[in-house]
Parts: C-alpha cells; sequence; structure tokens
C-alpha cells in the first residue's frame, strides 16, 4: 500500500475537472472532492498539496495542505470529504487556492464564515463591603477568539442578591401563626420576598463601546455599586453576562 501525502506520491492521484469548495469558520473549513486512483497500486490517502497563500496559512504555520482520509483500490473513485484550518483571525469572505493532483492544478475555493467569539478571565470576583453606594471594580481581561471586531457592551445594572433571603423567607412564611391554608402561607412568603428583594445594583463599563479587534485583548473596568437599600451585615451575588459568556461576583459583610 502507498501513503500519499501533500509531499509524496499525489500524482498517482486525479481530482476530476470540477471546482473544490470548502466552507466554515476558520478552524473548520470542509468540503468534498472527487477522487481516484489511476495507479495498480491500493493508495491510503491523507493529505494533497495547497498552495501557499499569506492570507490562508494554515494554524501549525507548516506546509499548507487539504486533509482527507480515504483507501482507494487500483482503479477506485471516491467522493470524500476534505477540510482544512487556517488562521482564526482570518476575515470572513471568499478565497482563491489550489491543490496539485496528477500532475494538474485543481480550483480550490474556501468560504470563511464569521465567528464571534471572546473569552474573560478571570470570571469571578469576590468583594468586601455590603453597605448601600459602595462601589466595587472588577477588572479583567477580555479576547476576542474570533474572525470579527467585537464591540465591548453596554451594563446598567445587574441583581446583587442576599445569598439568604429566599430561605429566610420560606422559614418566616411557613412558620407565621394564623395561617390557615396553603394559599396564605405562600402569600406570606410573597411578601417575605418582596419586602426583602434588594433592588438593582448600577454597574458601568469603562470601555463601553470601544471595539476590539480579532485577535486583540483588553483590560475591561466594570464598577458595581451596591444598591440603596443593601445591608452591611447581609452578604449578596450576582452576575454579568458578556455576549456568551459570565462574569460572577460576591460581596461579603464587613
Amino acid at each position: 500500500m502507498v501513503r500519499v501525502t501533500s509531499g509524496a506520491f499525489h500524482e498517482k492521484l486525479s481530482a476530476g475537472n470540477d471546482e473544490i469548495i470548502l466552507n466554515g469558520p476558520p478552524g473548520d473549513l470542509r468540503g468534498h472532492i472527487l477522487i481516484g486512483n489511476n495507479n495498480n497500486d491500493t493508495l491510503k490517502v491523507k493529505s494533497l498539496p495547497l498552495s501557499q497563500d499569506q492570507y490562508l496559512r494554515s494554524t501549525s504555520g507548516n506546509e499548507a495542505s487539504l486533509h482527507l482520509s480515504c483507501r482507494l483500490n487500483p482503479g477506485e473513485v471516491k467522493m470524500v470529504e476534505v477540510w482544512h484550518q487556517v488562521n482564526a483571525a482570518t476575515a470572513p469572505g471568499t478565497y482563491e487556492n489550489t491543490i496539485m493532483v496528477g500532475g494538474e492544478q485543481r480550483k480550490v475555493k474556501m468560504i470563511v464564515q464569521a465567528v464571534l467569539d471572546i473569552e474573560m478571565h478571570p470570571q469571578h470576583f469576590v468583594f468586601t463591603g455590603s453597605s448601600p453606594g459602595t462601589v466595587h471594580t472588577a477588572v479583567f481581561t477580555l479576547v476576542n477568539l474570533g474572525n470579527i471586531g467585537f464591540q465591548v457592551p453596554e451594563v446598567k445594572h445587574v441583581a446583587a442578591l442576599d445569598m439568604d433571603f429566599i430561605c429566610r423567607a420560606l422559614g418566616m412564611g411557613t412558620r407565621s401563626s394564623g395561617l390557615k391554608n396553603a394559599t396564605q402561607v405562600l402569600d406570606e412568603i410573597a411578601k417575605n420576598i418582596q419586602a426583602n428583594l434588594p433592588d438593582w445594583a448600577n454597574a458601568q463599563v469603562e470601555e463601553s463601546g470601544q471595539l476590539l479587534e480579532p485577535g486583540g485583548k483588553m483590560l475591561i473596568h466594570l464598577h458595581i455599586t451596591m444598591p440603596k437599600n443593601s445591608e452591611p451585615s447581609k452578604d449578596y451575588s450576582g452576575n454579568v453576562r458578556f455576549w456568551n459568556q459570565e462574569l460572577t461576583y460576591s460581596v461579603k459583610a464587613q
């Protein structure tokens, strides 16, 4: 059996006359190719040589190639899947390239789709001081892993919940005297939750509206102001969503 790679024996193959089209995000461009074995040897095909292009470099930086995996008996022709990876920051669009198969060039069209992907670190913060009006600042790194710009979102308010208020409301509601039925008990629990539910905490992102380019990093400053009805003796927690990422925080009483 002969092993065919981008560096050896690809001249033993044929690839028909159709244009090869790959489609997908930069890390997973996929398509199909009609490939044939014109020889008397059984071929195991692993990769085909792809012409170098500064905009479509492979993720490893090595010689570019189309990857596939198939076994061809002498004279056999198959339609098989091919795949390729390019730099994650490659902009969306249509790119053209070529492969060399059987001593002839075949056109390869790569349609790179838009990818919006971010990463935050760290994603959890612990602060001390739950008095009304206390301002806490979370500083984290935002990384754009996609291939289009990401606009830093605006955050105006976030939840700051007393970690124990629901348990406390359940306990006080079920223990209240003079309640005759389940409806009255539930009403009492609801009243207790409403009376002890903290207001929204005001929030502000200093970098709101700025554009983070693909591959870029940015320090983000998120300011959280404790609500006016928070209590210095209680602990609070909350979360903030940035696109598909979530930041969580806890505020401990002094």
